[in-house]
């Protein structure tokens, strides 16, 4: 019988996830709670699409442990237990240390989550299918920059730009997956800094642009940029709701001006009034699809947002 699989996404990507295990290798999937997609198909690691930040296998006695090191391909892994009793915890630790595995909760391959039930498929991890991105306290996690590029439909190409990048996730997860090319724009030195660090250590600096420049004085010519990704500032972490009035419409007035008569964006925010308002004013621009993203006790929006109107006039 073969062990089901859990794939555990950001929540509203479930079905972008499952829709493409679906038209891209023909697996049939199961929502089967918030942000969890279960997989009875034989599935290795590397049709997981990049929206999945992790895999799990159900945790059910020893013979959930031995198909957990099996499809890790180690016979005796590094492993760690999770359990808020101290006393279970120690227990399930000499429990697996029997099989002459190695206890070492900071270098794991196996994580055993008793109290959620789950082992952890520590090659499975995002940051080692794709790749590890240093991070500031609000980087867009990797697997939710997949899901807004996965929104954006880009296609080969494609000229991206990220007006609020960061540390670059959006740029460099589309060089890893698409190709690029792909610019970054930032205008904090620390966050530019991160970004190109990031580049070059996964190897796509050939693939991203990584500029210091502010989002609202964008250094492109109008109808440059094809797709414009961007988790734009929500005023909790980074800036605050009373300067995103001003912030989203010059953004979006930038956006509108280097976008292509055809292009397509997506920008997130939990700003969803300020943002709503600033496109309504926006008047070359228009939302047309919303979808809301949980993850890391935030729920904001992805807007896709279109040319209302084809560009009048072009400035070099």
């Amino acid at each position: 019988m073969t062990t089901p699989l859990l794939l555990i996404c950001p929540v509203g990507l479930e079905d972008l996830v499952r829709g493409d295990l679906r038209d891209q290798h023909g697996v049939v999937s199961q929502l089967t709670g918030a942000g969890q997609i279960t997989v009875d198909d034989p599935l290795s690691v590397d049709l997981v699409g990049p929206m999945v930040e992790r895999v799990q296998v159900p945790l059910d006695g020893d013979e959930s442990i031995s198909r957990a090191a099996e499809l890790i391909g180690v016979t005796r892994p590094a492993f760690r237990v999770q359990a808020q009793d101290a006393l279970t915890r120690a227990d399930w630790i000499a429990r697996v240390e029997s099989r002459g595995w190695v206890n070492d909760p900071a270098d794991w391959a196996l994580n055993i989550d008793v109290d959620a039930g789950a082992i952890d498929l520590g090659p499975w991890h995002w940051s080692r299918r794709i790749g590890q991105l240093r991070r500031l306290p609000a980087t867009t996690p990797g697997p939710v920059a997949a899901g807004l590029l996965r929104m954006a439909k880009l296609r080969d190409g494609d000229r991206l730009l990220d007006p609020c990048a960061g540390v670059g996730t959006v740029p460099i997860v589309d060089a890893l997956l698409r190709g690029g090319p792909a610019y970054s724009i930032e205008r904090d030195p620390e966050a530019t800094r991160l970004a190109a660090q990031n580049a070059a250590n996964l190897s796509v600096q050939q693939s991203v642009s990584v500029l210091e420049a502010d989002a609202t004085d964008l250094p492109f010519d109008d109808g440059s940029m094809d797709r414009v990704v961007s988790d734009l500032p929500f005023g909790k972490r980074i800036g605050s709701n009373e300067l995103n009035k001003t912030l989203y419409p010059a953004i979006l007035r930038e956006i509108e001006r280097v976008l292509t008569a055809d292009g397509r964006c997506v920008l997130l925010s939990d700003d969803k009034r300020v943002f709503a308002e600033s496109v309504a004013h926006a008047r070359g621009l228009k939302v047309s699809g919303e979808r809301v993203v949980r993850y890391n006790g935030v729920t904001p929006t992805a807007y896709i947002v279109r040319r209302s109107r084809r560009p009048k006039r072009k400035r070099s």
